[in-house]
């Protein structure tokens, strides 16, 4: 049976083009004026999607997401919308709009995005203890709390932020916690893909279409059919691709190299860069159209600088089921490191130090902060500002521990002695022994 689709329009030609349109492809249309009108229909029968738009007299688009929302909670709402503006776009998809058309409504991407919403299940729910958004901070809250919004719809996702903050974490979130969560998801960094296999890898190929074309290949865009497709780096895709991905992401149509015929994909996008779009965009790198259309919902990850609270949770996140974990000592110097490499640099620094350490606890001796120390920060973090302090207490505190004894303390620092009694004489600590 095919899906009942509930129009909702106050411009009678608008409306009678949807109608039009959804009925060619096989779906049940209704029509309503307003959202007055909707909800009385909404009430008399069962409908599988909402196709509204948001400028309406009476009620308008907005207040009748609400009303959706709160008496059939996860019926999906496709918005339509005269304008493009991004903050206008986001407080619908914060309302729970599953994704958006903009007016003029092309066919293809009004067809596109009905698709999309139909095959998408009811989701957006990010639990406290993500495993692929470990942290505690005011920033990390504020960025699960997007993923959430971005799981909750099908708009496109922009993820920005430095190398090594974790984009890619944060679009495997997005799929896993979103109505495609049993679909695939298909990862590419566009910035190593040579320019003349772009179309082969994006669309896929027929044999014999090319010298070297051996057989069938099927594309990134069919791969990720019925789920997400990430895009890492999407800025060093040139000009010519971005406008090829620009139409997909309108029309949802591929045509592999060599055939003449299209298949049509479901595919939500998710694409990442750790540049400034705007200064892209003013340095014609990348198209403004393209840009707009991928972010649709943007979510920008902080560096690890200004989320050191998380540093500690995520040092024992990356150590897993090991049973021995840090010295304070050693937690110290994490969190006071500058780490210019983000969660990544600190994931490999932690997994470098275990093997390091064996079936010890991790001390600073184990551990390689080629960053160096952070900053100062002021306050009382300043007490724990450099590695340098966080050495001297190390010692200080072996010392006391062995009752001065060099050679006990050099044992549970892991140092020989003769590196103890240098480091005493570089700290200034008393040779009481």
């Amino acid at each position: 049976m095919s899906a009942s689709i509930l129009v909702v329009d106050d411009q009678p030609s608008a409306a009678a083009f949807l109608e039009l349109l959804l009925g060619q492809e096989g779906y049940q249309v209704s029509k309503a004026a307003n959202g007055v009108e909707a909800l009385a229909a909404l009430e008399e029968s069962a409908f599988d999607l909402v196709l509204s738009d948001l400028d309406m007299p009476v009620m308008d688009g907005l207040e009748l997401l609400h009303r959706i929302r709160e008496r059939w909670g996860t019926l999906p709402v496709i918005a339509v919308t005269a304008t493009s503006d991004v903050a206008k776009i986001v407080e619908v998809v914060r309302l729970g709009a599953l994704d958006y058309v903009v007016k003029p409504a092309d066919g293809p991407v009004v067809l596109n995005t009905v698709r999309r919403a139909l095959l998408a299940k009811p989701s957006g729910h990010v639990p406290e203890s993500c495993p692929e958004l470990v942290g505690k901070s005011r920033a990390m809250v504020e960025v699960r709390h997007l993923v959430a919004l971005a799981a909750g719809s099908n708009v496109p996702v922009l993820v920005t932020g430095e190398t090594g903050t974790g984009k890619e974490l944060v679009a495997r979130a997005i799929h896993r916690y979103s109505g495609l969560s049993e679909g695939p998801f298909v990862s590419h960094n566009c910035a190593v893909m040579p320019r003349d296999l772009f179309e082969s890898s994006f669309f896929g190929h027929r044999r014999g279409s090319f010298t070297g074309a051996d057989r069938d290949h099927t594309g990134l865009l069919v791969r990720a059919d019925g789920g997400v497709l990430f895009l890492d780096e999407v800025q060093s895709l040139a000009e010519p691709f971005q406008a090829k991905l620009l139409r997909v992401l309108d029309d949802g149509e591929v045509v592999p190299v060599g055939s003449e015929t299209s298949q049509r994909v479901s595919v939500r996008f998710v694409a990442a860069t750790n540049r400034d779009p705007a200064k892209m965009i003013e340095r014609k790198e990348f198209r403004e159209d393209l840009y707009y259309r991928l972010r649709g919902f943007a979510i920008k990850l902080p560096p690890l600088s200004e989320r050191r609270e998380d540093i500690p949770m995520l040092a024992l996140h990356f150590l897993g089921e090991r049973e021995a974990g840090f010295r304070p000592e050693a937690l110290e110097a994490l969190e006071g490191a500058a780490w210019p490499g983000n969660v990544r640099q600190l994931r490999n620094t932690v997994l470098s130090a275990a093997a390091a350490a064996g079936e010890r606890e991790i001390n600073v001796r184990h551990l390689s902060l080629e960053g160096g120390p952070a900053p100062p920060l002021g306050g009382d973090r300043a007490l724990r500002g450099t590695l340098r302090d966080v050495e001297r207490r190390a010692i200080v505190q072996a010392l006391e521990d062995a009752d001065g004894n060099k050679s006990a303390a050099a044992r549970a620092l892991d140092i020989d002695r003769s590196t103890l009694r240098r480091k005493m004489r570089e700290y200034d600590i008393a040779d009481d022994a």
